[in-house]
């Protein structure tokens, strides 16, 4: 569970793996087809079809991992419909200042994040996406994932909204993003051997330039949540200009490169961080595709489940449970209600 969402109903807590979030992502395999099959995905697309061709902004908005599949879907949904006014911002601060004219599509798996809902009932215009609807308002548009994430460590919850949001424009068919599903799933041996590589490191950065930049804010969040280690996002040009004073061997390095886009500057300049860091001894890891990905939506899926099972394979390294996102244990179950989670 990303830090905002509603609690309807704990996660199991089980004595030890494997996870529920391992369950979950087990569960993805099926999911392009299960989208595929429900009305979320052509009630959604005709949605964002129609405030385009009114020439209406479209703006995606969530709160934790919901903010970042709100950011995939957003680059999803520009990708498709190039001349359509889309982007993506934080729920709480959509709340501050919410559009007047703009097609508000918010993402709570859930469907009880108070910041999120705001969102909707100050919209001219909105559309929920979630697994548990009934609490979106009147005048807000339910688009029903559905299959419910079960762990609080969100996997099924990220990937979900972007499937939605790509099957629905068709910026890839349920056959194609199953291809991508299976082909990552099929590469955990590797994301084992990463996160073995990293499982020294007291602190983590996540390193990735365009698309990635999202992958990377959700890898940050994920392994926090499910490993307990420390994960700074970064861009891969901002980790060269001031943040590797702050480095040194026990800072591990993941790279994302999924982004297919401009792939030899990209290329290049992950090449960049890479030495850097290699002068450094920063135990250093790169993610990539299992098979070729060749568009946005592609590349944020393949990064989706690759960065899920990076975040498995570290808890299992560290032995944390990442069912409860450490709310087992009273201090972060007081913390969680002190800062009014939910």
């Amino acid at each position: 569970m990303h830090a905002t969402d509603d609690e309807h109903q704990e996660p199991e807590l089980r004595p030890g793996p494997p996870w529920v979030m391992e369950d979950m992502i087990a569960s993805e395999a099926a999911l392009p087809a299960e989208i595929a099959a429900a009305p979320g995905a052509a009630a959604l697309a005709a949605l964002l079809r129609a405030a385009a061709g009114e020439g209406r902004p479209i703006l995606f908005t969530g709160c934790g991992t919901s903010e970042h599949t709100a950011r995939a879907c957003a680059a999803i949904a520009a990708a498709t419909l190039p001349e359509a006014d889309i982007a993506a911002r934080d729920a709480f601060e959509v709340q501050l200042s919410p559009p007047s004219d703009a097609l508000v599509v918010a993402v709570s798996h859930d469907g009880g994040t108070a910041s999120t809902l705001a969102t909707t009932a100050r919209a001219p215009a909105a559309a929920l996406i979630t697994a548990r609807p009934g609490a979106q308002g009147d005048g807000v548009e339910p688009i029903v994932t559905p299959r419910h994430d079960e762990s609080w460590c969100h996997t099924v919850a990220y990937v979900s909204p972007m499937l939605t949001v790509a099957l629905g424009l068709g910026a890839m068919t349920a056959e194609e993003a199953g291809g991508v599903v299976a082909a990552e799933l099929g590469a955990r041996p590797a994301r084992r051997e990463a996160a073995e590589r990293l499982g020294g490191a007291a602190r983590l950065l996540a390193v990735g330039s365009g698309l990635d930049a999202i992958t990377a804010s959700e890898l940050a969040l994920k392994i926090e949540e499910a490993a307990y280690v420390p994960t700074t996002p970064l861009g891969a040009e901002k980790i060269l200009h001031g943040h590797l004073p702050a480095a040194d061997s026990s800072t591990g390095v993941v790279l994302l490169r999924f982004d297919p886009s401009s792939a030899a500057a990209r290329d290049a300049r992950a090449g960049n961080v890479a030495a850097a860091t290699a002068v450094l001894a920063m135990p250093t890891v790169t993610l990539t595709p299992a098979a070729p990905v060749s568009s946005v939506a592609a590349a944020l899926l393949a990064g989706a489940l690759a960065l899920q099972l990076l975040t498995l394979e570290l808890a299992h390294v560290h032995g944390t449970n990442p069912d409860l996102i450490r709310r087992e244990q009273d201090p972060y179950r007081d913390a969680a209600a002190a800062g009014a989670v939910g």
